[in-house]
């Protein structure tokens, strides 16, 4: 998920976070002193802490808590997530499928933002249209997103480098986000401040002369190591983008700050955001079903595209009160502006009734500009107590979560304008700013969340056992949207649903490489509108029922997930036209299986694998087709370094990705197919300890390729074969 912001941005400072810094005041003032968290137990450590026992002597036990790099910087593999559970614990323990995509992926796969990294999680999909945001879903519904943990809409439009890895959790995620989560969240974990020294340069240069300079500096700031910084910047432009068009441009400053002791680790951080991403490139589907060449012309101004301006403030705390309990507290208050400036195409022209499947290679494109002004606060606060009743282990986590954000939407309409798609000469659009000078509409609306959870995560012997339930209250204010070419307002009224959202999971370890694991979860999303019957929608609701393998593999080096799962989603709101209200229709259910693969294989070969097959299905009309939705998907890349002294530091990289064909379109009068397809990309590559360089090809055979469709006069082109040369210098 780049060219400069528009010059109008969110001019309101953030509203005082009365409650939380009440919160955190008060904890701040009842410190425990260090003695009573030297005593802890060692699983109760925060992650990333590094514990020096003294020789088997009469010496005293020194422990040295500092900041330390983080094994998702390091490595393919990530064992922990404070997110899935709350609990800091491992993976292999959480009876849930979670896949963690570590920054060093990023690195080597030379991503550039995070609809790419994505591709190496089974069971994601990305949707773009011309009129909006890329959108995100998993196992077939709705993904929620969040940062750090709390809920954060712009969230995967953070620069990469400043990401430590990305966390994908499988399944309804209502226990951390409330309503919104129906198939899965998708959580990004940016890279904190760290006592060791970083001092590493970044230059990157590739196809349409894309060029990035990425600077990451951190250290400690006292002689003690308990205060560390990290400062992170980045540059980011190229001079066109496939289609013709402007290429993207990425600004990104995202300093921060930690203090950790022994009993506290406290993080206060900022980012600013701003990026121009260039108009898709895409074709169009004819009413015989096939898929045409993209037209060899621009299909607006070179200039036209998505300007985003987001910043954010944010802080994470987590502090021992005593050694069995655990306060966490994280809150984050974002500003975001985006703008949409692309003309909006219509569908091929059928002018001859006589002929219906011969078009005359027209379509009309409508001209309109939106600008989205989002205020979005969002936190999570809980207590985490460790605890034994017998032979039993438990850790409860009792919490507070809630988010609040307002909306306001101005769109700017002019003349629709008949293009030949095909002309001999190419047409010059003028940009969609000087075609749209009436402001067509303003919308306002927002949304408030508020839920109360408790979390309970019991061990004994061989067995975890995972209960957790949420109660949420969510809130949507009355909205208004104001019509100025008709001079009228259409106010939606406030609704409120309360909702108690249970799950639970078990997990058995098998033996020390090996845990069976089966869960249950549920999500829901508020719905707004009456039902025929003249009765307030129900939310639609989800239910996951899955089963699951987790292996740890060649001494804990590689991990393994494999899942089957059945998601089924219910109250699904079908509207009549004719009365004006909706249909509640049973709704449809996804079965599937999925595997993920992320480690070292062998000494020097690394790798990611993930492969995922569904079947979906309507659960009142077995006839319904779903679009955008491939039956199979797979992705692999792998990263070898010779271990032969010759050819020490040198390597070579290799991956594919691949999937089946799909249904385009919803109309089964027209139908039309995208084909099955794949991708194979390469690399070769140094590595020594202060210099990486990395030469990749991505679509090695330059092979046509297509994005899920937004419909038959939208269907996303992606970039035939590119090349990216990439230097990293680190002066540690």
């Amino acid at each position: 998920m780049l060219r400069k912001a528009p010059s109008t941005e969110p001019r309101n400072a953030p509203r005082r976070l009365s409650i939380s810094a009440a919160i955190l005041a008060g904890f701040v003032l009842h410190l425990p002193s260090p003695a009573a968290f030297a005593q802890q137990p060692k699983s109760d450590q925060t992650p990333g802490e590094e514990q020096t026992d003294a020789s088997a002597s009469d010496k005293p036990i020194v422990v040295e808590v500092r900041a330390v790099r983080d094994q998702a910087e390091t490595s393919f593999k990530a064992d922990r997530s404070n997110t899935a559970t709350r609990s800091g614990g491992y993976l292999q323990e959480v009876p849930a499928s979670v896949t963690l995509i570590t920054s060093k992926v990023l690195e080597t796969q030379q991503i550039s933002n995070l609809q790419q990294a994505l591709r190496n999680v089974s069971g994601v999909e990305l949707s773009q249209s011309t009129q909006g945001s890329p959108s995100y879903a998993i196992r077939g519904f709705k993904a929620s997103a969040t940062s750090n943990g709390v809920t954060d809409p712009s969230a995967a439009l953070d620069s990469v480098y400043g990401v430590e890895r990305v966390e994908v959790l499988k399944g309804p995620q209502a226990i951390l986000s409330g309503g919104d989560s129906l198939g899965g969240g998708i959580n990004v974990v940016t890279k904190k401040p760290q006592a060791d020294t970083v001092r590493d340069v970044t230059v990157q240069y590739g196809s349409q002369a894309d060029k990035t300079i990425a600077v990451d500096l951190s250290g400690a700031v006292t002689a003690d190591n308990k205060l560390s910084y990290r400062l992170i910047g980045v540059v980011a432009e190229a001079s066109s983008a496939i289609g013709g068009y402007d290429g993207r441009e990425n600004r990104s400053f995202m300093p921060s700050l930690r203090w950790k002791d022994s009993n506290t680790d406290f993080i206060v951080g900022a980012s600013y955001t701003r990026q121009h991403a260039a108009m898709p490139y895409y074709t169009f589907a004819n009413r015989q079903g096939m898929l045409l060449d993209a037209p060899a012309m621009p299909l607006a101004n070179r200039s036209d595209g998505f300007d985003n301006t987001d910043k954010k403030l944010y802080y994470q705390l987590e502090h021992q009160v005593t050694p069995t309990l655990v306060f966490v507290s994280r809150l984050q208050r974002s500003l975001s502006q985006i703008e949409l400036h692309i003309p909006s195409p219509g569908e091929l022209n059928y002018p001859d009734d006589s002929m219906p499947l011969q078009s005359d290679g027209t379509a009309m494109f409508y001209s309109s500009r939106k600008l989205d002004r989002n205020r979005f606060t969002s936190g999570d606060h809980y207590l985490r107590k460790s605890f034994n009743t017998g032979p039993v282990q438990h850790k409860l986590s009792v919490g507070y979560n809630h988010s609040d954000s307002s909306y306001s939407f101005t769109q700017w309409d002019g003349d629709p304008v008949l293009v030949q798609l095909y002309p001999t000469d190419p047409i010059d659009f003028p940009p969609i700013r000087s075609r749209t000078p009436n402001i067509s509409s303003t919308t306002k609306f927002g949304q408030e969340q508020k839920g109360l959870y408790l979390q309970e995560m019991a061990s004994f012997g061989d067995w975890n056992v995972l209960i957790n339930a949420r109660r949420t209250r969510y809130h949507t204010p009355a909205s208004s949207t104001n019509y100025i070419s008709i001079d009228e307002t259409f106010v939606e009224p406030a609704t409120t649903v309360s909702r108690t959202t249970p799950g639970m999971g078990v997990v058995y370890k098998l033996n020390p490489e090996t845990s069976l694991y089966a869960s249950y979860a549920q999500g829901f999303q508020p719905q707004v509108g009456l039902t025929c019957s003249g009765e307030q929608m129900p939310p639609t609701l989800t239910r996951n029922r899955e089963v699951g393998a987790k292996l740890d593999l060649f001494d804990g080096k590689m991990s393994m997930t494999a899942s089957l799962f059945s998601l089924q989603l219910s109250n699904k709101a079908l509207y009549q036209f004719v009365n004006d209200c909706f249909d509640m229709r049973p709704g449809q259910r996804v079965r599937g299986t999925e595997v993920d693969v992320q480690g070292q294989l062998f000494k020097g070969l690394d790798m990611v694998f993930n492969y995922s097959y569904k079947q979906i299905k309507d659960m009142d009309d077995t006839s319904v087709v779903f679009v955008n939705e491939p039956k199979q998907k797979m992705s692999f890349w792998s990263n070898y370094a010779f271990q032969t002294p010759r050819f020490a530091g040198y390597g070579v990289g290799l991956g594919l990705s691949a999937s089946s064909g799909l249904v385009g379109t919803p109309d089964p009068t027209y139908p039309f197919h995208i084909p099955g397809q794949a991708q194979v990309d390469a690399s070769v590559f140094y590595n020594s300890d202060k210099l990486s360089i990395i030469l990749g090809v991505k679509n090695l055979a330059d092979r046509t390729l297509y994005a899920p469709s937004a419909g038959a006069n939208f269907v996303p082109i992606l970039p035939g074969r590119q090349f990216t040369l990439t230097l990293k210098r680190s002066f540690n």
